[in-house]
């Protein structure tokens, strides 16, 4: 599996980094002027709640999939402790590190394949935390929660605020044509979907690529059970019929499942 790993890991990274410029043109600026402003949260209602159910204040997080870094910011600004957020691709990397210096704010950003954080962060943190989009480019779901339950203290959590599965099933806004209700693709889907370019999603902006892209279709059940298996109890699961992805708005509020939160704690038998 590690050789299988890295191969899709270095092609993603490729793919994200030349991807980068084209959300930066579409957004960089704004996400500077609004971290400008002293205590901005980018956090939507849902996620703030459990947050500050959860306690926000001076929890230690490790950010995994971390991007440009705006969900670990906004957290250092609700007055989380160390805040470390980890990501393959370099641009989103030096994006997130050049936002925390100019905005002063206390977070550190590393770029590194989230299966090869060193050691010297095991037993560091309260949280483990994966947002929107993180899960869909890794192969390996197991060894992905083994990794954060190293990383975790004792009766740390893992905080997942992902995109529904289901929503992998149905046509994605761009195809204006076809029902929104419709069936596209299959929920348990065992081989990767293999794409070029057009990952601007936060612009929308159409380029083309040679550089291919992998994503995957992980079903709830694998999610839980990678947690499972690596000594993390799931506490709360809830879902949400608001799309997160930012390509499926066409199906809110028409009572599908299209994002979740899942809280899982580190427990006694977890490995080290």
């Amino acid at each position: 599996m590690a050789d299988g790993r890295q191969k899709y890991s270095e092609a993603n990274r490729q793919a994200w980094n030349e991807a980068m410029p084209y959300h930066q043109r579409a957004a960089k600026e704004k996400w500077d002027r609004l971290f400008a402003a002293s205590g901005y949260s980018c956090l939507d209602e849902v996620e703030l709640a459990e947050w500050q159910r959860l306690g926000i204040d001076g929890r230690a997080v490790a950010h995994l999939c971390c991007n440009n870094g705006v969900e670990l910011l906004s957290l250092k600004n609700l007055g989380a402790g160390l805040c470390v957020g980890f990501d393959i691709a370099d641009e989103a990397i030096a994006e997130a590190q050049e936002r925390a210096a100019r905005c002063g704010i206390d977070c550190r950003f590393i770029c590194r394949d989230v299966y090869q954080i060193p050691a010297e962060w095991d037993g560091q943190f309260d949280v483990v935390y994966i947002t929107a989009g993180a899960l869909a480019w890794l192969p390996d779901l197991p060894g992905l929660m083994a990794v954060a339950a190293r990383l975790l203290r004792q009766g740390g959590r893992v905080f997942i605020h992902e995109i529904h599965p289901v929503s992998t099933m149905l046509p994605d806004d761009s195809l204006r044509d076809q029902n929104p209700l419709q069936i596209n693709d299959v929920y348990f889907k065992s081989e990767p979907w293999v794409r070029y370019g057009d990952l601007d999603y936060v612009g929308g902006c159409h380029y083309e690529s040679n550089l291919p892209q992998y994503e995957f279709a992980h079903p709830l059940s694998e999610i839980i059970m990678a947690l499972v298996e690596n000594g993390v109890a799931v506490e709360r699961f809830l879902e949400f019929e608001k799309d997160i992805s930012t390509a499926h708005q066409r199906q809110e509020h028409k009572g599908l499942p299209l994002s979740y939160i899942l809280i899982g704690r580190l427990g006694a038998g977890a490995a080290r």
